[in-house]
C-alpha cells in the first residue's frame, strides 16, 4: 500500500511536467517564427543607402531584397545586389555601356549571347554586371561590385 502513495503523485507530476513543458515549447516557437517573419518584412529603406552610388540603374528596376547582399564599412562597400524589372536585353545593356563610363567605369569585357554579362573596372574596383531574362519582358539585374588590387589598366587619359 505504500508503494503506491508515491507512484500515482508520481506520474500526475510526470504528466504536468510533460503537458506544461509541450504548451510552453509550441508557445514558445509561435512567437519566434513571428519575430522572424517580422524581421523578414523590416526591410532597409532607399535613404539606407542599399545600394552602389556609382553604379546608375536603368528605370523601373526594383530590388530583390531577399536574394541581396551588402556589406559596408568606413573603408568599403562591396556585394550582390538583385534588381527585377522590364526591358529589353539590348536596351539594359547599352544602358550600362553608356552610363557607366560617366562614373569612371571601364568596360573591361562584354558577353552577350542569350544572357548578357558586363564587366567593368576602376582604380581599385571590379564591377560585373548580370542581365538575364525571365518570363516574358521581366529581367533580372546582378550587380557585383568588389575591391581588386591590381592595377592593370593604364590610365583613362592614354
Amino acid at each position: 500500500m505504500r508503494k503506491m502513495r508515491w507512484r500515482r503523485p508520481f506520474w500526475v507530476g510526470m504528466v504536468m511536467i510533460l503537458l506544461f513543458s509541450w504548451s510552453y515549447g509550441c508557445g514558445s516557437l509561435s512567437p519566434y517564427r513571428s519575430a522572424r517573419e517580422r524581421e523578414a518584412e523590416m526591410r532597409p529603406t532607399a535613404s539606407t543607402s542599399y545600394r552602389f552610388e556609382d553604379i546608375p540603374l536603368p528605370p523601373g528596376m526594383s530590388l530583390n531584397w531577399k536574394e541581396s547582399f551588402l556589406y559596408e564599412t568606413r573603408a568599403t562597400k562591396t556585394g550582390l545586389l538583385i534588381y527585377e524589372g522590364r526591358g529589353e536585353m539590348e536596351k539594359l545593356s547599352s544602358f550600362f555601356k553608356q552610363e557607366m563610363p560617366k562614373h569612371q567605369w571601364r568596360l573591361l569585357s562584354n558577353f552577350e549571347l542569350h544572357n548578357v554579362m558586363l564587366t567593368f573596372v576602376k582604380e581599385g574596383w571590379s564591377s560585373t554586371i548580370y542581365i538575364v531574362p525571365l518570363d516574358g519582358e521581366t529581367k533580372r539585374l546582378e550587380i557585383r561590385v568588389g575591391p581588386i588590387e591590381l592595377k592593370i589598366l593604364p590610365s583613362a587619359k592614354e
